[in-house]
């Protein structure tokens, strides 16, 4: 099975369950990993044989911007079904990084992963 990893996916959302973050966007990171037969793409060279990756990047943004959550656990969940579903692929893996707040709490990073 081939992978197409996409990394560091910036997008904005409102997310948290503090009310400060229920006011207004704030940026997210994701890493997306689609993994699939690409074995069409790989033999014709031909886009259209396959998808889009610049889609997938606009999917994943055009998602983040109309959800309204709590946990970057849903987020995640619901994001990686998303683009199983739309893009066709046998599995998606999936991390959300949330950096608002690990300044705050003097950490590298706030993340959550899923393989759907």
């Amino acid at each position: 099975m081939d992978r197409l990893i996409l990394n560091g996916i910036k997008a904005r959302t409102v997310i948290g369950i503090h009310a400060e973050e229920k006011l207004g966007e704030q940026g997210i990171k994701i890493s997306v990993i689609l993994h699939g037969d690409f074995h069409n793409v790989i033999k014709s060279d031909e886009l259209h044989t396959g998808f889009d990756y610049v889609d997938v990047v606009g999917e994943v943004r055009s998602f983040c911007r109309v959800h309204r959550g709590n946990t970057l656990e849903h987020l995640a969940h619901h994001l990686a079904l998303h683009i199983k579903e739309k893009f066709s692929v046998e599995k998606v893996e999936l991390t959300v990084d949330k950096p608002r707040y690990t300044g705050k709490l003097e950490m590298e990073a706030i993340q959550f992963h899923v393989e759907r």
